[in-house]
C-alpha cells in the first residue's frame, strides 16, 4: 500500500473548476494553434538560415531530415488552420485530422534533432548555444496540453485530475519549459446544463467541453428510479470531438482517505464506464469569424512587452506580433523602419487585402535582448 497526497485541484473548487474550463476553451482556440504555426514557421526559417550560413562543423550536426520534416509539419498547420477557421475540429482527429499528423514529423524533429546530443530519441544534454537558439524557437510552439485535444487512442480519457494543466511542475520536463498561462482576474462561470448526457462507448453528438459525472435519481418506494436530481462530479473535464466513442474513465483505487491523504494499492489504477455530461458546445468559427481571444496570451498584453502602433519607426529590429484584424499575425522588421498595418482576417481567401491599424507586441529581439518594457522605480 502506498499514501499519497490528495489533488491540490478538486472539482469542488469553484475557481479550479472555471480555470480548467477557460484552458480548454484557450488549448482548442483558433488563435491558440494560429501562434503555434507561426512560432514554427519561425523556427523553420531561422533553422533554415543556419542550414545555409553555418559551417559545416556545426551544421552538420543535425539531422539530415530536420528540413524536411519542418516543412511537412508547417504544410499540416496550414492545412488545420483553414479548416479550424471555418469550425471543423475534426482536424484533432487521430489519422485523418491536420494536426494529429503533426505529431509525426514534429516527434521525428523532437527525437533526432542534434543527435550529438541525443540518446535513444531523446535528449541527454544540452545544446551548444547557438543551437539552444534555434531549440528554443522550436519550443515555442509548444502548449502544455495541445494533445489532450486528440481523442484518446484507448478509449480511456486524456486525463483525470486537472492538475494535470493547472499544476506548474509539469509545464517543465527533460530540458524544456513551457510557458505557464496568465489567467484573467475574472472567470467566466461553468455552465450547469443537463440537456445532453451520453455514457461510455456512446458516439459524442457535438464538439465541447464534457464533464464525467454520476447521476443521482429520484427514487419511488426507495426502488424505482424517476427523474435526475442531480450529480456529483467523477474528475476533470476533458474535450471531446463529434463522433469519437465517448471514453471510459481512469482513476485510484482508494482503500482509505483523510482530509489531505489517501492511501492506494502498490497497482492502483483502475477504469470504469461513467456518463459525461455535456457542459459546453463549441460552435466557434462556424460562422468564419475568428472572435477577439487575445484573453487567452495575457502575457502580450500592453504595458509589459515592449509595443509600436503602426506607422511608428520600430524601436528593435526583431520578431513582432499582434491580434488585430481577426487573428494572430506576425513580422519580422528591422529598427527603423515602420511598422505596418495588420490584415483583417476574411474567411474568402481570394478577397482584396484589407489593412487596419494595429499595435504589435515584440516576442523576439535579433540582438538577444529583453522584449520587456523595463521599469523605471520612482
Amino acid at each position: 500500500m502506498i499514501t499519497i497526497e490528495k489533488t491540490k485541484y478538486p472539482m469542488t473548487d469553484e475557481r479550479v473548476r472555471r480555470k480548467l474550463f477557460w484552458l480548454l476553451q484557450r488549448l482548442s482556440s483558433y488563435t491558440l494553434w494560429q501562434r503555434k504555426r507561426d512560432a514554427w514557421a519561425y523556427f523553420v526559417q531561422k533553422y533554415e538560415e543556419a542550414l545555409k550560413t553555418w559551417p559545416e562543423d556545426k551544421s552538420d550536426g543535425f539531422h539530415p531530415k530536420n528540413i524536411i520534416w519542418s516543412y511537412d509539419a508547417l504544410r499540416l498547420y496550414d492545412e488545420g488552420l483553414a479548416e479550424l477557421a471555418m469550425g471543423n475540429r475534426q482536424v484533432w482527429q487521430r489519422q485523418t485530422g491536420a494536426f494529429h499528423q503533426l505529431a509525426r514529423p514534429v516527434g521525428l524533429i523532437e527525437s533526432f534533432f542534434y543527435p550529438l546530443c541525443h540518446e535513444r530519441g531523446a535528449q541527454q544534454e544540452p545544446y551548444p548555444p547557438e543551437v539552444e537558439k534555434l531549440n528554443k524557437l522550436k519550443i515555442a510552439a509548444k502548449i502544455h496540453g495541445d494533445y489532450i485535444m486528440y481523442p484518446p487512442h484507448d478509449n480511456v480519457c486524456n486525463f483525470f485530475d486537472a492538475a494535470y494543466l493547472l499544476e506548474l511542475d509539469n509545464y517543465e520536463y527533460n530540458f524544456n519549459e513551457l510557458v505557464y498561462p496568465t489567467f484573467p482576474e475574472y472567470l467566466s462561470t461553468v455552465p450547469e446544463r443537463s440537456d445532453i448526457i451520453i455514457k461510455t462507448d456512446d458516439s459524442v453528438p457535438c464538439d465541447g467541453i464534457w464533464e464525467p459525472v454520476k447521476i443521482h435519481y429520484n427514487h419511488k418506494l426507495l426502488i424505482f428510479k424517476g427523474g435526475i436530481s442531480g450529480f456529483k462530479n467523477l474528475g476533470a473535464y476533458n474535450y471531446f470531438i463529434r463522433g469519437m466513442n465517448a471514453p471510459r474513465q481512469v482513476y485510484y483505487d482508494v482503500l482509505i482517505e483523510s482530509d489531505t491523504e489517501m492511501v492506494i494499492p502498490d497497482d492502483p489504477i483502475r477504469y470504469r464506464d461513467v456518463h459525461w455530461r455535456l457542459v459546453w458546445e463549441d460552435t466557434r468559427y462556424c460562422d468564419g469569424i475568428i472572435p477577439d481571444e487575445s484573453e487567452y496570451f495575457l502575457d502580450d498584453a500592453s504595458g509589459k512587452r515592449i509595443t509600436c502602433p503602426s506607422g511608428e519607426p520600430c524601436p528593435h529590429s526583431g520578431h513582432w506580433a499582434t491580434i488585430a484584424g481577426g487573428h494572430q499575425q506576425f513580422i519580422d522588421i528591422q529598427a527603423g523602419q515602420l511598422m505596418p498595418e495588420a490584415t483583417k482576417y476574411q474567411s474568402n481567401m481570394y478577397a482584396e487585402e484589407i489593412h487596419l491599424p494595429a499595435v504589435w507586441s515584440l516576442l523576439h529581439r535579433d540582438d538577444g535582448g529583453s522584449v520587456y518594457i523595463k521599469l523605471v522605480d520612482s
